[in-house]
């Protein structure tokens, strides 16, 4: 494993922000963790103008300080309502 970026998790992000892409698909689930099925099943009950409410919100939170863990989590929320808003999709 890379040093630099220390544990897969971070690993992952940093693959999946600089190749922009997703290893978690939304339509089947393959690739997600438990956290980001929870989310999905949270974020396909919303309207299309909610989910794309909090991608803007998540949009938001870029370059803000906080803790590693949470800055992986929000790039994997965006990630994830990029899928579910094909609108949003053009955007990232």
């Amino acid at each position: 494993m890379c040093v630099e970026l220390g544990n897969s998790e971070y690993m992952e992000a940093y693959i999946e922000e600089y190749g922009n892409t997703s290893l978690c698909s939304v339509s089947d689930g393959a690739g997600c963790d438990d956290r980001e099925k929870g989310f999905i099943d949270k974020m396909k009950a919303k309207s299309e103008e909610e989910v794309t409410a909090q991608l803007t919100r998540l949009k938001a939170m870029e370059g803000e300080s906080m803790k590693p863990e949470l800055a992986v989590w929000v790039k994997k929320r965006r990630k994830i309502l990029a899928q579910l808003a094909p609108a949003a999709r053009d955007e990232l």
